[in-house]
């Protein structure tokens, strides 16, 4: 959980998710009444619920580890996952003052970055500060110095309702760190809705001043994911649950995506990249 000094941060400035109103201690809004409840030191204002994270077959699986071992799934994730990231995020981090700079994780699974940043998501795992709607977050107005979305926006219908919520939180100056993908298979969590181009994002993000564009995972990242899905079906002769079998076996090949540490830098890697991050910084 965060730490006491970013608690006391983060009390200042919840507001009401419904009205933007003044929350008390015990998440009460003078207008709206009750809107959230407290165990321990989470706040829960309403996020995924059950069958939401049960609708996907793969997804339950994945909550199953999320939930029972969820400190350990974000390693397990970075070796067997097929996605050789850029490691953006740290540098990104490191460019605040965490001890005074409210930073927040918007969908951070099962992830803590930093003690120091707020974690946020629709899932109640047990690093999660506050369990919400990523689109009304219990946060006030320009609220804080900068926040991360990595890997969340292709799970959601509505992106532009997020990305307006991420805006609307953010002080004047404040900026953004996104990872979305491009060339990716299906992978719910719960939900997988859409992919997203370099063209694409900076339009997603027109209300922002983009700051950069980069490559967050190249194109073995991207071929890899495909191979090991392909591979999964062509093995499995029309078998869902022989797919099922297989495919985990594939993960024999995700060393392969270490390539992307020269791939990534290609001049035309954006062509094929697993996908991009952007920065956008809110207009002062």
């Amino acid at each position: 959980m965060t730490s006491t000094l970013v608690g006391n941060r983060l009390a200042a400035v919840l507001a009401c998710p419904r009205c933007r109103g003044y929350l008390d201690a015990s998440l009460v809004c003078g207008a709206c009444g009750p809107v959230g409840s407290r165990r321990g030191e989470q706040l829960d204002f309403g996020g995924f619920g059950e069958s939401e994270l049960k609708a996907d077959a793969l997804n339950r699986v994945k909550e199953l580890v999320k939930t029972r071992f969820h400190k350990l799934y974000p390693a397990a994730i970075k070796v067997l996952s097929p996605v050789q990231d850029r490691r953006l995020i740290t540098p990104f981090l490191n460019s605040f003052d965490l001890d005074r700079s409210l930073v927040a994780d918007f969908g951070c699974g099962t992830h803590r970055r930093d003690e120091r940043v707020i974690c946020m998501d629709g899932g109640s795992y047990g690093n999660v500060d506050i369990v919400t709607d990523l689109r009304r977050l219990p946060l006030a107005d320009d609220s804080l110095a900068g926040g991360i979305s990595i890997a969340v926006l292709e799970h959601v219908p509505d992106p532009a309702a997020h990305i307006a919520e991420m805006r609307r939180v953010l002080r004047p100056g404040g900026r953004m760190l996104v990872f979305v993908p491009f060339m990716q298979p299906f992978h719910a969590s719960p939900y997988d809705f859409q992919r997203y181009t370099e063209v694409g994002l900076r339009e997603q993000f027109g209300a922002f001043e983009v700051l950069s564009v980069k490559v967050g995972a190249g194109p073995t990242s991207g071929m890899l994911w495909v191979l090991q899905e392909w591979l999964a079906m062509v093995l499995s002769f029309g078998s869902r649950r022989l797919y099922r079998a297989i495919l985990p076996l594939t993960w024999v090949l995700s060393p392969l995506k270490l390539l992307d540490l020269l791939l990534a830098h290609h001049p035309m890697a954006a062509q094929a990249a697993s996908g991009f991050v952007i920065e956008v910084r809110k207009p002062a």
